[in-house]
């Protein structure tokens, strides 16, 4: 078994969308939770508590072929994959695209507007008129995964962890057994989840 480390790390939640004012939260016992009244506009919705991330924006030098087949979640996702690899040291790393690299990585299911867009055509219409092939890729379970290889051509093993709450933390498990078994010498590892019905 061979030693694994952490080189680098990121965050964009409803505790900061920079790594030390995450931390700063954490330790501060800072929640994120915000009482948001629209979600009265649902009906059933007991709750009016939430949890969001606030401030970000999809940086503008993203190419938009890139980033076509993104929602929101991988979107999110691979700002702070960004932001971690750098603080690594691995942005124009040959490490990350020779093969040597894979990603393990999270998220309970898809982008949701993509979702309604696929079940309204499908379910509700009866028809496949007007999904559109990126519709799908957003809504897949393992989006955050392919488009994270896609994005930083990643050409190790991707596995992707789809497990409700726990699958950030899955993923990262994943990720130390792929390195400390010698299947990998890097590992992209985390998790990201987007929930409507209303974000911010």
């Amino acid at each position: 078994m061979r030693r694994v480390v952490i080189t680098g790390m990121a965050g964009l939640c409803p505790i900061g969308n920079r790594w030390e004012d995450v931390a700063r939260s954490l330790r501060a016992g800072s929640t994120g939770v915000e009482i948001l009244p629209e979600l009265g506009d649902y009906e059933g919705m007991s709750t009016r508590l939430a949890a969001r991330v606030h401030g970000f924006e999809v940086p503008p030098e993203y190419p938009r072929k890139k980033i076509r087949s993104m929602g929101r979640v991988s979107l999110m996702a691979t700002r702070a994959t960004e932001l971690a690899l750098r603080q690594a040291g691995l942005t124009d790393d040959p490490v990350l695209t020779g093969g040597a690299t894979g990603v393990s990585y999270g998220s309970t299911g898809g982008s949701p507007p993509a979702m309604e867009v696929y079940a309204r055509a499908l379910y509700g219409n009866r028809s496949v008129k007007g999904i559109r092939a990126t519709d799908y890729v957003q809504m897949m379970s393992h989006t955050v995964a392919a488009n994270l290889a896609q994005f930083f051509h990643l050409r190790g093993r991707l596995t992707p962890t789809c497990s409700a709450c726990t699958s950030g933390s899955q993923g990262i498990g994943f990720g130390y057994e792929t390195i400390a078994s010698g299947r990998q010498d890097v590992m992209v590892t985390g998790g990201a989840e987007e929930f409507h019905p209303i974000d911010a």
